[in-house]
């Protein structure tokens, strides 16, 4: 097997791992009025492209809402098929790969001399899941609104607003408190693994700074000498 093949092997498997976390989190659901729920399916399609990246991010929330439009229960309240698509909730669905590309875009590509505790790398990430929540509602809201109607209630924008996202601005805060801790300390273990190499590069740069402060110090014993 050749190293491109195993870092393929490798990209694809974490792919699937947060797509497999978005389908599992199908189970988590609290209800406490009107017709959304909250849910961490949002959390983890966010998540993923905080981690991977941009494109792997919204490859695996991409993924999820496949295996959910062919009618596999995973979605949220352990629900499948295509008809969850154009329900009530349906809107945000269709936001989570958005949101994965652009928190993933934002935060941008992880790498393995990302500092874990650097301020400017948790702003960036902190920027990048408020992007990714706001981006839910972007579809989320219309589509409520859309749909609502259809049904012969009329909502205002003001109206949609207050039940489809006041209520959720606090727990979308929660959501992205723990999204930048965790992405921070997983992003360079992440990287390690996705884009080895940049370790190699890494590895090669130390080196040649090492022989580089070697070279340095007996230059100036040598003038110290004379």
């Amino acid at each position: 097997m050749t190293d491109k093949t195993k870092t393929s092997l490798i990209r694809t498997s974490f792919t699937l791992i947060f797509t497999a976390l978005t389908c599992l989190s199908c189970f988590f659901r609290m209800q406490f009025s009107g017709a959304i729920p909250v849910t961490l399916q949002n959390f983890f399609c966010i998540l993923a492209g905080l981690i991977l990246g941009g494109t792997q991010g919204a490859g695996s929330a991409g993924l999820f809402l496949i295996i959910g439009a062919l009618g596999l229960p995973v979605f949220t309240g352990v629900k499948g098929g295509w008809e969850v698509f154009t329900g009530a909730t349906g809107g945000y669905l269709w936001g989570y790969f958005p949101a994965a590309l652009v928190s993933g875009i934002i935060a941008g590509t992880p790498h393995v001399f990302e500092k874990n505790f650097d301020v400017k790398n948790w702003i960036r990430i902190g920027l990048a899941a408020v992007a990714g929540f706001a981006v839910v509602y972007l579809p989320g809201i219309p589509w409520f609104i859309h749909f609502m109607k259809d049904e012969g209630m009329a909502y205002t924008l003001s109206q949609a607003l207050e039940i489809g996202l006041i209520p959720f601005i606090s727990i979308d805060i929660i959501k992205i408190i723990v999204c930048i801790p965790v992405a921070a300390l997983l992003r360079p273990f992440a990287a390690k693994y996705l884009y080895p190499d940049d370790e190699k590069e890494l590895e090669e740069l130390m080196a040649s700074l090492k022989k580089r402060k070697e070279l340095m110090n007996r230059i100036t014993g040598k003038n110290r000498r004379k």
